[in-house]
């Protein structure tokens, strides 16, 4: 008699653990701000056009592959936009200033960007694109902070 009150008893606490259990994950953060500071704007003219990208596919120019695009005037130097709720994992930034506002990368006739560009991590664009894996960031927290220098054509 004793063993099955004990059983029923443990079933009880087992069932209770199974309605709190999901109920405590349920309220576990998965997504966090990301906060992109772009330093060494040269104007204040225009806008600073930002994709957002997590994974190598399409990185850095490729928009149908960013998981985010967004572009914001410029108000201040240095510019900070804040993106909300993106689901915690790696990710890479691309940013260029688009001054004259025809929210496209101008190139000049070598297919080189002739409006200032940047990659999160300040990754190396020496003989073509940065690489998602050099300009590769985590979030993992409520808010991640990253800043990035744009680079200008000489």
């Amino acid at each position: 008699m004793m063993n099955r009150i004990y059983a029923l008893g443990s079933m009880v606490a087992l069932g209770s653990l199974l309605v709190v259990v999901p109920s405590a994950l349920a309220q576990i953060q998965l997504d966090g701000n990301l906060k992109v500071t772009v330093n060494a704007l040269d104007s204040q003219e225009g806008a600073v056009c930002f994709k957002l990208f997590s994974g190598r596919q399409g990185f850095p120019s490729e928009d149908d592959s960013a998981v985010l695009k967004r572009c914001v005037p410029i108000e201040e130097v240095p510019l900070t936009v804040t993106f909300e709720d993106l689901p915690f994992g790696n990710y890479a930034v691309a940013v260029y200033h688009d001054e004259n506002e025809d929210s496209i990368m101008n190139r000049n006739s070598f297919g080189m960007p002739s409006e200032g560009y940047g990659f999160s991590n300040d990754a190396p664009a020496m003989t073509g694109p940065a690489q998602f894996e050099d300009a590769m960031f985590v979030v993992a927290g409520p808010t991640t902070e990253i800043q990035l220098t744009m680079r200008y054509p000489e």
